[in-house]
């Protein structure tokens, strides 16, 4: 099962760049508004915008078999209730992208109900992440963020970087499907620092968010380091800083290309795979606690347990 949800995971990551790459290139409406069919057909003449809008599709049917199998197998095979639940949400937010791209297509892609497209792509994203990592237990038992005190202000960071990053997924998402990527230049809106009008804010209010979230994680990354939160954790927060730095330079490089397609999917993919990291982190933080329980209930029935 390891495997598959490996597989799968990989899959999911590919339909969200890949995603990125059909609405920078202006491919959304490539099949039409038909939906399942592609322009009244089954299978439609692969060329131009049709051909990228029904790869699209494709790699979506194949995503859906692979999560099912997936949910499946872990339900059939788990008694744990959080499985479970996991295993029913996967399905669940699979079944709502799927209606939702329905949606997107039938009524010529309206931003809004895009937008609630793409952030469900990343709750799906981090269910699958949770089913790989809870299946492919690597957890080091050694990490020093065992004490309350610490565990207590990790999490606190997490929270706050998570919640930074959705209001960065969000707006990134509505800024790209309502064309307000060039309203302002990388560093000023036009010859002002502050945006005039709404395309202009909602641009400003994507980049506060962005900034917010790349400078938060490098913070956390150093109070990382300086409170000894453990040798896991601080790689993963260094990896995650890192990739935030990357991902703005390549803001800045789109925006001065004027969104140009290369780097239009590039910064999706960068961003991706930081949200990746951070939700990751997340699950990481968990199950190390959870462990932690999990062996302080057994010593402590251990140690009850009268001798024979």
């Amino acid at each position: 099962m390891k495997s598959l949800a490996f597989w799968t995971l990989c899959t999911t990551y590919l339909l969200i760049v890949f995603g990125g790459y059909v609405a920078s290139s202006n491919s959304g409406m490539g099949c039409g508004p038909d939906w399942p069919l592609c322009n009244g057909v089954l299978i439609p003449v692969l060329k131009g915008a049709t051909l990228i809008e029904y790869a699209h599709r494709l790699i979506g049917a194949l995503l859906a078999l692979l999560t099912g199998r997936l949910c499946f197998r872990l339900w059939r095979s788990s008694r744990s209730g959080t499985d479970r639940f996991v295993s029913a949400a996967t399905a669940a937010l699979l079944a709502v992208q799927i209606v939702l791209g329905a949606f997107v297509v039938w009524f010529d892609l309206p931003p809004i109900v895009v937008t609630i497209h793409f952030f469900i792509a990343f709750l799906f994203l981090g269910c699958l992440l949770w089913i790989w990592r809870n299946v492919h237990r690597t957890l080091q038992r050694h990490q020093r963020a065992g004490q309350t005190s610490v565990r207590i202000e990790t999490k606190r960071h997490i929270h706050v970087l998570l919640v930074l990053l959705t209001a960065t997924l969000l707006l990134g998402a509505y800024v790209k499907h309502q064309h307000y990527g060039l309203a302002c230049g990388w560093l000023t809106c036009g010859e002002q620092l502050w945006p005039s009008n709404e395309a202009q804010m909602w641009q400003t209010a994507h980049r506060i968010a962005a900034s917010a979230t790349v400078l938060y994680t490098l913070w956390t990354a150093f109070v990382a380091y300086r409170r000894r939160w453990g040798r896991p954790l601080e790689q993963r927060l260094l990896l995650a800083a890192a990739v935030g730095l990357l991902q703005a330079v390549i803001g800045i490089i789109t925006v001065t290309t004027e969104v140009h397609l290369p780097w239009a999917v590039i910064h999706l993919a960068v961003g991706t795979w930081m949200a990746l990291l951070l939700v990751e982190l997340k699950i990481y933080l968990h199950m190390s606690v959870a462990i932690r329980l999990s062996a302080r209930g057994r010593m402590r029935e251990y140690t009850q347990t009268p001798a024979r």
